[in-house]
């Protein structure tokens, strides 16, 4: 993985013009030497420069960009396929831990239009290449939110069964050492499509959505509940998320929990989200800082820490279609350096991915399973 500075390449990076906090929100692409302008190359009067200065970055502040517009690349990952997983499927649950990708759940397939629940589980050792079976998951769940604390994976929330199941408030902990499974305090409330980390000794569960048996969206969830690990009674509330949003992704990084994009209710076609927000445990407060370069969801699984970076891959955005605006897969892979609060592109991935689980092992990005517009797939990509 390369920097993802501006460069004579025509690499283009995303830079939040203000620090959070400020008034001021205009957003736009950095100008590189191959955005060709019509301007003459002899010297020009003082007044005549100072015009064209205006107008360059009045146009980089005020031109509209569609909403499927994808970022150029800032740095270049080389994507190789891998051993796909033994079940296609998206909406999976995963999660690193010495060196192996775990991938619990999830839809394995669309049946009539209905998309079928898997209760499987496998691990996927990328030193030989290969996957193996382990214990099925105590649920059979979609849209949970992971974390991890040394060898034990937490799973938190999610869907039940086939869609539209019911969102659900079991909370999990899994033992890679032994693969069993063991129940641990409930949600105070059941979500679906929320996010979990964890800070030191505490879980941190936010955002989510709620819905009907029927799959009819109610309300998004802002709530933020807190576990303590080492005294694991019940969940404490905390500050709420500012946009209440499902389908999120979230890491943490330096002690800092960071919420990125999501989805409003059940609105592909609309609700996307550019949001980033920043929660610090010490003050109990959130920060919006740099959006995302275009609306993603669906990225809960496939947002991860990379050198010491934030980065998303795949997810659904929006996307312009005979005029109409619409959901579509991604192949976008994004990074954010909280240094400068600036987005940056790196290489696609080779094709679009909905809800992929996406792991950092040994300094490369692997990245397994996830949605096309065909369903369901297992493939397995690494980038480096």
């Amino acid at each position: 993985m390369t920097s993802g500075a501006v460069s004579s390449s025509g690499g283009t990076d995303f830079l939040h013009s203000t620090h959070p906090g400020s008034r001021s929100r205009c957003f736009s692409p950095v100008v590189t030497h191959r955005q060709r302008f019509s301007v003459p190359t002899r010297l020009l009067p003082l007044h005549q420069s100072a015009c064209i200065l205006l107008t360059l970055l009045l146009t980089a502040c005020t031109t509209p960009s569609s909403p499927g517009a994808a970022p150029g690349p800032a740095g270049t990952l080389t994507w190789t396929p891998a051993t796909p997983s033994p079940t296609p499927l998206y909406e999976g649950q995963g999660a690193v831990v010495d060196g192996k990708l775990y991938v619990f759940g999830g839809f394995s397939e669309n049946r009539d239009d209905k998309p079928i629940v898997t209760r499987a589980a496998h691990v996927y050792d990328p030193a030989n290449e290969h996957w193996a079976a382990l214990k099925d998951t105590p649920d059979p769940v979609t849209h949970a939110g992971t974390a991890v604390d040394g060898t034990d994976i937490y799973m938190a929330g999610g869907f039940l069964g086939n869609h539209p199941g019911p969102q659900t408030d079991h909370v999990w902990r899994y033992d890679t050492h032994t693969d069993t499974w063991t129940a641990l305090p409930p949600l105070p409330g059941a979500r679906g499509a929320g996010a979990l980390v964890r800070v030191g000794r505490d879980l941190h569960y936010f955002g989510g959505t709620e819905r009907t048996d029927a799959g009819l969206y109610l309300r998004d969830d802002s709530d933020h509940w807190v576990l303590n690990l080492d005294v694991p009674t019940a969940w404490q509330s905390r500050a709420p998320l500012p946009n209440a949003r499902n389908h999120i992704g979230a890491v943490v990084l330096d002690g800092l929990i960071y919420a990125v994009g999501g989805q409003h209710l059940g609105d592909e076609a609309h609700g996307d989200l550019r949001d980033v927000h920043r929660y610090d445990p010490a003050t109990d407060s959130w920060t919006s800082i740099a959006p995302l370069p275009l609306p993603l969801g669906h990225i809960t699984a496939s947002t991860v820490i990379w050198n010491g970076r934030i980065v998303v891959v795949g997810g659904v955005t929006l996307a312009t279609n005979g005029g109409a605006i619409e959901g579509k897969e991604s192949n976008t892979v994004l990074t954010y350096d909280p240094s400068l609060n600036k987005w940056s592109a790196l290489t696609s991935l080779p094709g679009p991915r909905q809800s992929p689980v996406a792991g950092v092992i040994g300094g490369k990005m692997i990245v397994t399973t996830g949605s096309t517009t065909a369903g369901p797939v297992a493939t397995t990509f690494i980038g480096h």
